[in-house]
């Protein structure tokens, strides 16, 4: 059993889509939350819906942000601060999505680099794939 809450941040409905994706192969996803950033937000409001949808701060929380140095990514960063168990990872996927989401275990260093190898693993270049079959 996950002992931890995962908390997606994207830019638009791209949170969002990645948690209904995950739900869609997985099924019901305990835990696993979307917080989008829209047009109209300010930082501000993007830090309060993330800080209300995380909970209690003595929870271990793991968030995936859309990309590295944007707006989601920045505004978690800052709230890491007052959350002493979450960790953040940016540039998710819907690979590092659902490894989370279906693994077992505690939040540590040893998932934190399982996810994010498995995220870069996750990359390939199809057509170069397409060209060693033919």
């Amino acid at each position: 059993m996950r002992e931890f809450r995962i908390v997606v941040v994207a830019h638009g409905d791209l949170a969002m889509a990645l948690v209904g994706a995950a739900t869609l192969i997985c099924g019901q996803l305990d835990d696993v939350h979307a917080v989008g950033l829209f047009p109209d937000d300010a930082p501000e409001t993007l830090s309060d819906r993330l800080l209300s949808v995380v909970g209690d701060s003595d929870d271990a929380v793991l968030v995936l942000a859309d990309l590295a140095g944007g707006t989601p990514h920045n505004v978690a960063l800052v709230a890491m601060r007052r959350l002493p168990r979450a960790r953040l990872i940016s540039g998710v996927n819907l690979a590092v999505l659902l490894e989370a989401a279906m693994g077992a275990g505690v939040l540590d260093d040893a998932l934190v680099e399982r996810l994010v190898t498995g995220g870069r693993a996750a990359l390939v270049d199809a057509g170069r794939l397409l060209a060693t079959k033919a």
